[in-house]
């Protein structure tokens, strides 16, 4: 039977031909922050963001457009795309 590499040589297990890498424990990948956008309504669009492994910044998740309610809360109203993440 066919064993993964030595981990002493590469430093981790890689797997073998196949075989899928194990999840990203990395938090550089799951961060996601919020951009507040006003638009010239009066209203907020909010976008997600993060980045990804090579440190480009992705959308994640639908563009929402939010208003203040009479206590000061915003409230989602029209989401602008699908989420996909």
């Amino acid at each position: 039977m066919i064993q993964p590499l030595n981990p002493a040589f590469f430093g981790k297990v890689v797997p073998l031909a196949g075989e899928r890498k194990p999840p990203s424990t990395s938090r550089v990948t799951r961060l996601v922050w919020p951009e507040y956008e006003r638009l010239p309504d009066g209203r907020y669009l909010i976008e997600r963001w993060m980045e990804n492994r090579c440190c480009n910044r992705v959308q994640v998740g639908a563009r929402t457009v939010y208003v203040f309610n009479d206590y000061g809360f915003l409230v989602p109203v029209e989401d602008w795309g699908r989420a996909w993440y």
